[in-house]
C-alpha cells in the first residue's frame, strides 16, 4: 500500500506531501491543475523514465519520495499490525536534475532505476490513457491471458522458454558444424600444411618473450664473466673484503677480553662477513653457469626467427598462432569425422526441437483451458459496468514453427461482441470510447484480482462516460478497493462519490507564479466539489443533487 508521497519541484508542484490510506482515493479538480503530475510522480518511483523537462522552472532538480507497505496480503486484509512493521516498508527517493541524471535511494541505500522497477513496479498497476492503445493491440493480449492464469501457465511458459533457448543453442551448434565442414572442404589441404608447420616448430606459450630476454646475456657472456670475476676477486682475492673482515673479527675478539661492550660490534662484523660470504657463493654459482657458446647464441636467434615467422604467417602474435592451431585442428577433425559430427549435431537439434514442440503444445493447452474461465470473468466484470449482455471470446491461432517467439506458438486476440447475437470482433473495431474505457476497467479488475497487485491506479478511466454508467464504474472501483488500494483521477462526479478519501487538486496563483495545491475534502467541502463537478456551480440544486449522490453511494 502507498502510505506517503512527497513531491518537490515537479511541474507546477513546489512542495507537496500526501498521505494515502487503504480503500478508494479519488483526485478531482479542473483540467490543467496538475492531477496527472501526481501520477507522473508515481511513475518515477516505479522506475519509469524521467523527463528533465518536467522539472519546475528555475529549479535545478526535482525529487519524489514515497513510502510503501510491501506486506500486500496483510495490507489488503486490513491487518493493522502489518502497517506498523518497519521491515515491511519500502522507502523510495528519486532525484532528477536538469542534465537528465537520476539519483535513486531505496531504503536509504544508493540504488538503480532497474531496482525500482523490480521492487516497486510490481506493487502498482498504473493505467493511463495510453493503455487504451495497449488494449487495442493484439500483441498485448497474450500477456493479459498469461498474467491472469499465471499459476497454471507461468511454469509451462518458463519450461517453453528454457526449451527454446536449448533449441537455439543446438541450432547454432549445427550451423557451426556445417560451416566447419564447408571450411574443411575448401581449406583441408592448406590447413593440413599450416598445422604441420606449427606442430613441427612446436612453439610454447611465452617462448618468444623468454628468448628475447635471454639474448643480451648470450651476446655479452664474455664481458659478464669478466665483470663477475672482478666482483669475486673483490670479495675473495688476496687481502680482499672477506680477508679484511676476518682480521676485523680477530681484532674485536681481542678487544672483548678487555671490554665486553665490544661484543655487539663483533656480532655485527660476523653478520656482515656471513652476508658477504653468501654473496661470494652466489657470484661463484653465476660464474659457473656462464658459458660463452657462440652456437647457443646462434640457436637462440634461429629459434626466435622460426617463432617470429610463425607469428607473421599465422599470428600476428604467438598466442594467435595457438588459436589458429586450435581452429585448424577443429577443421581437420570435422573434415575427418564430418559425417559423424554432422549426424550428432542434427540429432541434438532434432531432439531439442521435439522438446520445444512438446513444451509449446503443453503451454498452448494450458492457455486454451485458462481462456474459458478468463472470458467468463471478463464478461461478468463488464456486465457490472453497464455494458449489458456483452460477450468476449479468445481467438487462438497456431503460428508456423518459424514464427514462434519467446511468448510461445500462439497468436492470441481477445474478441468482443456487444450483444449475444452479434459476432465477436477485434477490440480495435469497438467504436465507442466509453466502451473501450469500460472494457479496460473490466480487464484491470479481473487481472488485479488474479495477480494480487497491491495498488491499482487509474487516470480518467471514465473518459467518454456519464450518468448511470459512471455510477456503475464508481461502484466497480469501490468493489475493487475492498481487496486493493485504488487511486483514481476523475472528472466524473458519479465516480468521485464512491471515494473513501477525496483529494481536490487546484491552482494557486501568486503574481507570476502558478502552483499546484492539494486539499483533503470532507463534509460540506466535499459536497461542494461534487456539485461543481455536476454542474460547474455550488447552487442549491447542485448541492442537493450532490448530497443525494453521496448518500446513495454510501448506502449502496
Amino acid at each position: 500500500m502507498l502510505r506517503d508521497l512527497h513531491i518537490e519541484n515537479l511541474a507546477l508542484i513546489d512542495d507537496l506531501w500526501l498521505e494515502f490510506d487503504s480503500g478508494l482515493s479519488v483526485l478531482t479538480g479542473e483540467t490543467g491543475t496538475g492531477k496527472t503530475v501526481l501520477l507522473s510522480a508515481l511513475e518515477l518511483v516505479m522506475g519509469g523514465r524521467g523527463d528533465s523537462g518536467s522539472i519546475a522552472p528555475d529549479s535545478a532538480s526535482a525529487k519524489v519520495q514515497a513510502v510503501f507497505d510491501s506486506n500486500n496480503a496483510a495490507s489488503k486484509l486490513g491487518d493493522d499490525n502489518s502497517a506498523n512493521d518497519d521491515s515491511a516498508e519500502i522507502i523510495v527517493s528519486r532525484t532528477m536534475n536538469t542534465s537528465g541524471r537520476t539519483r535513486v535511494l531505496l531504503n536509504g541505500e544508493l540504488s538503480t532505476v532497474g531496482a525500482l522497477q523490480k521492487q516497486v513496479g510490481c506493487l502498482i498497476d498504473l493505467h493511463g490513457q495510453h493503455d487504451h492503445q495497449a488494449l487495442l493491440s493484439p500483441a498485448r493480449h497474450i500477456e493479459y491471458l498469461d498474467r491472469w492464469a499465471s499459476a497454471s501457465v507461468q511454469p509451462l511458459h518458463d519450461a517453453y522458454v528454457a526449451s527454446r533457448e536449448q533449441w537455439q543453442e543446438s541450432r547454432e551448434e549445427l550451423s557451426q558444424v556445417q560451416v566447419l565442414i564447408a571450411q574443411s572442404a575448401e581449406q583441408s589441404e592448406a590447413g593440413r600444411i599450416a598445422l604441420a608447420e606449427i606442430e613441427r616448430i612446436d612453439p610454447h606459450p611465452g617462448e618468444d618473450d623468454a628468448l628475447r630476454a635471454s639474448l643480451p646475456t648470450l651476446q655479452n657472456s664474455e664481458q659478464i664473466a669478466e665483470l663477475m670475476g672482478q666482483a669475486q676477486h673483490a670479495l675473495r682475492g688476496e687481502k680482499a673484503a672477506l680477508d679484511n673482515l676476518y682480521s676485523l673479527d680477530v681484532a674485536l675478539e681481542q678487544v672483548i677480553t678487555f671490554d665486553h661492550s665490544a661484543t655487539e660490534m663483533r656480532e655485527a662484523a660476523r653478520e656482515a662477513r656471513g652476508m658477504l660470504e653468501g654473496l661470494a657463493d652466489l657470484i661463484g654459482d653465476y660464474l659457473a653457469s656462464i658459458e660463452h657458446d657462440p652456437r647457443a647464441l646462434e640457436e637462440a636467434f634461429e629459434r626466435l626467427s622460426m617463432l617470429e615467422g610463425l607469428a607473421k604467417r599465422y599470428g600476428p602474435t604467438l598466442d594467435a598462432v595457438f588459436a589458429r592451431r586450435d581452429h585448424l585442428l577443429s577443421v581437420v577433425d570435422v573434415g575427418e569425422n564430418s559425417e559423424i559430427r554432422l549426424q550428432e549435431a542434427q540429432r541434438a537439434e532434432e531432439k531439442a526441437q521435439k522438446q520445444l514442440r512438446d513444451a509449446a503444445e503443453a503451454l498452448s493447452k494450458a492457455r486454451h483451458v485458462a481462456a474459458a474461465d478468463f472470458i467468463t470473468q471478463l464478461s461478468n466484470a463488464a456486465k457490472d459496468l453497464e455494458l449489458g449482455k456483452v460477450r468476449f471470446d479468445v481467438d487462438f491461432k497456431e503460428l508456423p514453427f518459424e514464427q514462434w517467439t519467446a511468448a510461445g506458438s500462439n497468436h492470441i486476440e481477445i474478441l468482443y461482441a456487444p450483444a449475444p447475437a452479434m459476432p465477436a470482433r477485434p477490440l480495435a473495431k469497438i467504436a465507442s470510447g466509453g466502451e473501450i474505457s469500460r472494457v479496460m476497467l473490466a480487464l484491470k479488475s479481473v487481472l488485479g484480482s488474479a495477480d494480487n497487485t497491491a495498488i491499482l491506479v487509474f487516470d480518467e478511466v471514465d473518459a467518454g462516460i456519464g450518468g448511470a454508467t459512471g455510477l456503475a464504474i464508481g461502484a466497480k472501483l469501490k468493489n475493487l478497493a475492498q481487496t486493493h488500494q485504488v487511486i483514481v483521477v476523475t472528472h466524473l462526479a458519479q465516480v468521485a462519490v464512491y471515494a473513501d478519501h477525496h483529494f481536490k487538486v487546484s491552482k494557486e496563483i501568486d503574481g507570476d507564479t502558478v502552483k499546484t495545491r492539494v486539499a483533503t475534502l470532507s463534509g460540506t467541502e466535499r459536497t461542494a466539489e461534487i456539485a461543481r463537478m455536476l454542474s460547474g456551480s455550488d447552487s442549491e440544486t447542485a448541492l442537493q443533487h450532490a448530497t443525494e449522490l453521496l448518500q446513495n453511494a454510501l448506502n449502496g
